[in-house]
């Protein structure tokens, strides 16, 4: 019998799949030898792919490793407890805290790969948890009448922060970057309501020159514990936001947000739906988000007026 054998050359540098060299040559072989070729190939295949598969559990096991015994809890405390005494306001406190973070985010991303950095991402957030409960603590000192209601608050918004933080990871739900972009989505709502309890404690100790260190429109508009929010997120494509719209847990709008060259551009977006029936513009501030529509198909939303979502989280 004369069979013909293909030598397959390997994939070139470029990254791009390359099509294979074939090279014929006729040999004579019986039934019996390429049951023997065929049982080889079947083996070493097999070994080869559980050999890959081998080293990637290894290689996640070893950054899993490296990552758990990176433990800076104690030291994300300390560090805080020092800015929070040494800042001679709670303005420059805030911008200390947000240098630290910074730290912690460049950990994050010198990690050896994805896993590492998805393992070290908590570090961040931890960072911001801290400082709120650094505020809470001062806020329980100097104005006590007014703490049970203040943390009775804060332990409700808490409860929420994982579905808050969850919904504005949407993007990426399913990826491998998603616990990464959670974890962050996680420390910026800590890092929100650390900036809301350092504005009430500079109301508590008369800081008059108290002023946020930076502001964002990224966040989650609405109420935590309703049915209808807004959420501005980075854009993850060529455009400059995310925008999920949700109403009275009915109605679902995902598209992007566009900035537009105008005087009042740093107070709305413009809006287009990623089927692209639906534009209109959403405009923001720390109180409030309202989304108005100027195009429908009418399949999702009308032309009834804007749809507003209280406060910024």
């Amino acid at each position: 019998m004369a069979a013909t054998v293909f030598i397959l050359a390997g994939c070139g540098d470029s990254g791009e799949e390359s099509q294979p060299a074939i090279e014929s040559q006729t040999i004579e072989t019986t039934d019996e030898s390429r049951q023997k070729d065929a049982s080889a190939d079947g083996a070493g295949s097999e070994n080869n792919a559980n050999a890959q598969e081998n080293a990637d559990a290894k290689e996640n096991e070893s950054a899993q490793d490296n990552a758990d015994a990176k433990d800076y809890a104690d030291q994300i405390k300390t560090e805080i407890a020092e800015i929070a005494k040494g800042s001679e306001s709670l303005s420059k406190e805030l911008v200390s805290v947000n240098e630290r973070y910074s730290k912690y985010e460049e950990i994050i991303g010198n990690a050896q790969n994805q896993t590492e950095m998805n393992l070290l991402s908590q570090w961040g957030s931890w960072v911001w948890e801290e400082e709120t409960l650094s505020l809470l603590n001062r806020i329980k000192e100097k104005a006590p009448d007014s703490y049970k209601e203040i943390v009775s608050e804060y332990e409700n918004w808490e409860s929420h922060v994982p579905f808050m933080a969850n919904q504005m990871s949407y993007v990426f739900d399913g990826g491998s970057l998603h616990p990464t972009v959670y974890s962050y989505n996680r420390a910026m709502r800590y890092k929100r309501k650390a900036y809301s309890l350092a504005s009430t404690l500079a109301d508590v100790t008369k800081e008059v020159d108290f002023n946020f260190p930076d502001s964002s429109r990224r966040g989650f508009y609405g109420d935590y514990a309703g049915s209808s929010y807004l959420i501005i997120t980075e854009g993850a494509g060529n455009y400059s936001y995310d925008i999920l719209i949700h109403i009275d847990d009915e109605k679902e709008l995902r598209g992007r947000g566009e900035v537009e060259d105008a005087p009042d551009s740093d107070t709305y977006l413009l809006f287009t739906s990623n089927d692209g029936t639906v534009e209109g513009y959403v405009s923001h501030s720390s109180l409030e988000a309202s989304f108005y529509v100027t195009k429908t198909d009418y399949s999702v939303v009308g032309l009834e007026g804007a749809y507003t979502f209280t406060f910024q989280y």
